[in-house]
């Protein structure tokens, strides 16, 4: 039933944006610059700028497993730009491995992108972004990046207003548990009376993504036995559906273990996920299984079926990265 309320996907909007900023360039096959770089917020786990290119028929330069990169070094074997229209490379985090060989292949990709002639768009994720500077220049063979402007409270309104209104037609109203009062009402200038929202743009960090999964998270269609105040109860006279919005609480690191799950957590944001045996490369004294596994079970990691690939859960990226940040650990940011 939340699915009617806050379907996926959790990127909506930005498709949108996407088209805004690329759309037009992206069809002009005269327009420059020839190559654009965009750096995008953490957590995207839907692949944004994939969906966005493969809806407008834009071919996309496919990723090599990271089991052959660190066998790529020192082949001399170069990524091939060869072709006509837009190439988009989505998540150039999907080319390297913090390891002694594992960037020869992202090395030779950013050497190819500085010779082609082809046009290019390349997405990176934030964390990559700073460590793929620092690890192999990629800031003197990529244009200046561009990325988005963060959601502030009326975006995120008017974008879970859209996903008001249930399958069967009716909209549903979002109270606070605590008092009744509508989360996505606005005052006449079009700002969000309630300062629900504002908080959830401070605590998302204004990703929209991230906002979308604590959103979704907080919605409740029943409140159980947990009583309401007068306020809140008789608040919903009116409502076709009523929806309560609780608080979710940060969740928190293993106290015995926080430097080694710091350390696991700040390889996975770098990497936007790993496998174990992705860990133990990158992280040979600190990525055993027991913390992975111990991180799932905080719900800081999500760890897809079958694939055994493990990448931060949304939901708890804003504690993650204030607790790196006040762990002395560089954030992703450009």
């Amino acid at each position: 039933m939340i699915d009617d309320l806050a379907n996926p996907p959790d990127s909506g909007p930005l498709l949108q944006a996407f088209e805004e900023q690329f759309g037009e360039w992206s069809r002009d096959a005269d327009a420059l610059p020839r190559l654009r770089t965009i750096v995008i917020p953490p957590c995207d786990t839907t692949g944004t700028l994939a969906i966005w290119a493969q809806t407008h028929g834009h071919a996309l330069l496919p990723e090599p497993s990271r089991i052959d990169l660190t066998s790529l070094a020192g082949t001399g074997k170069l990524p091939d730009l060869t072709g006509d229209g837009l190439l988009v490379i989505p998540r150039l985090e999907q080319w390297f491995l913090r390891e002694r060989n594992g960037l020869h292949t992202v090395r030779s990709l950013l050497s190819e992108l500085a010779r082609t002639e082809r046009r290019c768009l390349v997405g990176c994720d934030s964390w990559a972004w700073r460590f793929i500077v620092k690890g192999a220049s990629a800031d003197l063979a990529l244009p200046r990046p561009q990325t988005f402007e963060p959601f502030d409270a009326r975006r995120l309104r008017d974008w879970f207003a859209t996903l008001a209104r249930d399958s069967g037609g009716v909209t549903a109203t979002f109270r606070l548990t605590e008092n009744g009062e509508d989360v996505l009402a606005c005052d006449d200038d079009g700002e969000p009376r309630n300062a629900h929202l504002r908080q959830l743009a401070a605590r998302s960090g204004g990703i929209p993504w991230v906002a979308w999964h604590l959103w979704r998270a907080s919605l409740k269609v029943s409140v159980g036995e947990e009583p309401l105040s007068d306020r809140a109860a008789g608040a919903t006279a009116g409502d076709a559906r009523t929806v309560w919005v609780v608080g979710i609480d940060d969740v928190e690191l293993p106290p015995s273990n926080e430097d080694r799950s710091l350390l696991v957590l700040q390889a996975l944001l770098i990497h936007g996920g790993l496998t174990s045996d992705e860990i133990d490369a990158v992280l040979p004294t600190t990525g055993e299984p027991d913390m992975l596994a111990a991180l799932v079970t905080t719900g800081h990691l999500q760890r897809e079926q079958g694939s055994g690939w493990h990448h931060v859960s949304p939901t708890a990226y804003p504690p993650i990265r204030k607790a790196l940040k006040a762990a002395g650990f560089p954030s992703g940011a450009i």
